[in-house]
This record gives structure tokens, sequence and C-alpha cells, in this order.
């Protein structure tokens, strides 16, 4: 008889090559079946896959920065208040959120503005995050407003904290290549007017932001522009005097429920974005790009920075970022901890008078063996940003325990109502106001402390 052996051997290769290409889809159909995630390796990696891999922190910081790290978290846990994820401390001497506090202290007296710039990644776009963060911190200290708003935006219909409309505009991002770095501004955009352009804002239901009172726009012209600006059913026009400088432009009015601009000429200006505010009271500025890691605020100029700040003043900046660099097996974060801390020093030169605030990433989940979990590289994240704060001598938050640490993605997804979006990568809108709330309760705790201090 003829051995038939090698057929079986064939047969197989070919089923071992079949569920190896299923393998690479998180979902596939056979008419009306689904089927989850093959992995044809389960059983192999079970043992390796079935909890988080360990941060090796070790690789990349030396012996009295792990010791100075592992001091901080040590103390935070001693005298954190339960429910409350609190901040750690990098400066020297404990003041890394010194001016942002001051600034707060002094505020309830002489009612100055305290802004906030905050930026992110996609995970605070839309206001997801930002948008209960500010209503928490305005209900607290004052404010009508949601400041800073770009000209136009990839998520304009899905913001909820301001209604917004354009027409005819060309974006520039620090995010392509192709664009010039020179005329991107603070926000990390750049809006140039097309023949036939608009911008509309109209208030959202929001607690906070039913009319408007104060409207500022960010722009630089290389020539003389024309400004034609509605509020409600009044008209009128303005010139915008050539400078070449980042400049602002001022109105006041009084509950007024639309703004809409149009700009000409349309080869010579640039614009940033409008704020609307009252004179008191806290505004929290959403700088969120979308797929940005935040090593690419470095190519944002240094003076654009500065000019920009000489009229927002800024006493915090919040960095949250992280999600974008982080893959599956990768554990090694040297380069961009190296890179962050660089973006930082400088960010701090740019924003003299403005406390740091540097936000962990958050839990992300990723679909293993048909079953979703924290990604295993998540902790090495974590532990390398806390190191760019250690570094820096900035504050930082723990986002990744303040979730609940590990799998917390996976509880927010699966909640009802549901906390996370199905990517188990970013909010809901419940999801921003629980997290931001969490962030929001541990700033109070600063300032409830620094009060403290203070009165002794």
């Amino acid at each position: 008889m003829k051995n038939q052996l090698h057929y079986s051997f064939l047969l197989c290769l070919a089923i071992i090559g079949v569920l190896l290409i299923l393998s690479q889809f998180s979902y596939w159909h056979i008419g009306s079946f689904s089927f989850r995630k093959l992995d044809p390796l389960a059983e192999i990696r079970i043992n390796t896959d079935s909890t988080i891999a360990a941060s090796p922190l070790d690789s990349i910081a030396k012996p009295e920065e792990r010791a100075m790290l592992d001091s901080v978290v040590a103390h935070v846990v001693d005298r954190c208040p339960d429910g409350i994820s609190c901040i750690e401390d990098y400066s020297s001497d404990s003041t890394a959120l010194r001016s942002f506090l001051r600034a707060l202290a002094r505020s309830e007296k002489n009612k100055n503005p305290v802004r906030i710039a905050f930026y992110g990644d996609s995970f605070i776009e839309g206001d997801v995050f930002c948008g209960s963060f500010r209503d928490t911190l305005q209900s607290v200290f004052g404010g009508r407003g949601v400041g800073f708003v770009p000209i136009t935006s990839e998520v304009a219909g899905f913001r909820n904290t301001i209604k917004h409309r354009f027409r005819n505009w060309k974006t520039k991002s620090m995010m392509n290549k192709r664009d010039s770095m020179i005329k991107v501004g603070p926000s990390g955009f750049c809006y140039v007017p097309l023949e036939g352009n608009w911008v509309q804002y109209k208030p959202s239901k929001q607690r906070f932001l039913r009319e408007f009172n104060t409207v500022k726009l960010y722009y630089r012209a290389y020539k003389d522009a024309i400004i034609h600006y509605k509020f409600d059913t009044l008209e009128w026009s303005d010139v915008l005097e050539s400078s070449g400088k980042l400049e602002e432009w001022k109105y006041r009015t009084k509950k007024a429920k639309l703004v809409e601009f149009e700009f000409d000429p349309h080869d010579s200006l640039y614009l940033y974005g409008a704020s609307f505010e009252s004179s008191e009271g806290v505004y929290v500025d959403n700088f969120s790009i979308r797929g940005n890691s935040g090593m690419n605020l470095a190519a944002i100029n240094g003076r654009t920075y500065r000019d920009f700040n000489k009229y927002r003043e800024y006493r915090l900046v919040i960095l949250q970022f992280g999600l974008n660099m982080v893959t599956e097996d990768g554990f090694n974060y040297r380069a961009y901890a190296e890179k962050m801390v660089d973006v930082i020093k400088s960010m701090k030169k740019n924003f003299p008078q403005a406390s740091f605030l540097l936000l962990s990433v958050s839990d992300r989940s990723s679909n293993t063996s048909g079953e979703f979990r924290t990604m295993r590289s998540i902790p090495a994240m974590r532990d390398a940003q806390r190191l760019i704060a250690q570094r820096t001598g900035i504050a930082f938050w723990d986002m990744f325990e303040a979730m609940g640490g590990q799998n917390s993605m996976v509880k927010f997804t699966e909640a009802e109502p549901p906390l996370g979006a199905r990517d188990y990568t970013h909010l809901t809108f419940r999801g921003g106001k629980k997290l931001a709330g969490s962030l929001a309760k541990s700033l109070l705790f600063e300032k409830k402390r620094y009060d403290a201090r203070r009165k002794k």
C-alpha cells in the first residue's frame, strides 16, 4: 500500500496556516455566524499573558532616581486620604504646584482669571475630559466660558460644551510634515481663511456657557486685514493691522447667543482660535491633538508659545500623552522619556509662571486570546512618565491607578451605562466626567493643604 503519511503532514501545515491567518482578525464571520479572535498559541502564552508585565524601570532610571521615585510614592500613599488619587510632587522643595495654588488663592480676592493649558491627544478631544474638569473648577472658583476654541475641528459636531460651525478654511497641523511649523500656533494648528470663509459659535446648554460675554481672537497678520463680525443680529467690521506677530483681538458684549466671523484678504492672515470667557474665574483651554505623542510639541516655535502666554498667562500646564506610543510588547521607553524631558524643560522656559502637571497614560486594553485585558506595556509607559516628572521637577498624577489599575478600561467599557468606548482606549462623556472628577478632587485636596499651610 502506498504511504500517505506526507498528506497528513501537509494537511496539518494547511490548518496551521489558516489558523494563523484568522488569528490576525479580532472578529471574523461566516454567513450569519460570528467568531472571536483565534489564538493558536494561547495555551503556550497563557502563563505570560495572564498578568501585566513588570515595568523595566531599573533599565532607564539611575539608582538615585529610583530611590527618589519610591520615596515620593511611599510618602503620597501614607498621607493620601481614602477616595483620592493624590498628586506626586517631584520638585526639589515640594512646590511643583505652588504657582497655580497661589494664583487660585489670590483670585479669591483680586478676581483675576486663572487659566490652565491642557495639552493632550484624542483622549481629551471633544471636551470629553476637559469639559467636566472645567465645570468642576468653575463651580468652586467661578468662571463662565469654555476658554480657547479652534477655528475648525474634526470633532466640532461631537463636542457638547459649545456649538461650532465653519466653512472654507485651510487647516495646517503640526502633525502634517508638509505644513510649515513657522505658521503653526500654540495649539499645534493654524487656520488660513479661503474665499467665502466663515466661522460661527453658539453657547451650549452647559452650566457655565449659556451666553457670550467676552470674546477674544488670536491671529497673525502680515498685511492689514478686515474682520467682519456679528453678535446676534448686529454686524460690524474692524481692521486687523499688520504686525507679523501673534496678536489678540477682543470684544466685550452682554449675553450674546451667536458670534460669527468672516475675514479678508485670504493670503496673509493666519488664525489660531477664539476664546470665550468672563473677567474672573478658572478657564481650561483644551489643546487636543489627535495622534500626538507629546514629542511633537517641540516643533512649535518657542516665541509663539511666549507671545501667546503674554495674553493667556497660564498658571498651570497639564500634559496628557502616551497612548500613541504604547504597543503590545514595547517596554523600553528610554528614548521617549529623554525626548519628553527636553520638551517639558523647554515649555517651562516658555511658560515661566506656570506650574506643570504630567498625567500618566490611562489604562488601555487589547484583545488577547479572545479577551480584552490591559496592554502589558501600560505600566512601563506609566513608570517612564513618572521618571519624566522626576527629571523635570514637576507634579505627576497616576491616571492609570486613578482609573482603577489593571483592567479598569474593561470595567469602564462594560459598565452600564458605558464609561469607556468600544475601542477600549477612549472614554465616553460619562467616563470623562468620572475621571475628570478624580483629577479635580486631587487638585482641590492640594489647594486645601496649601491654604492650611498659609494659615500657620
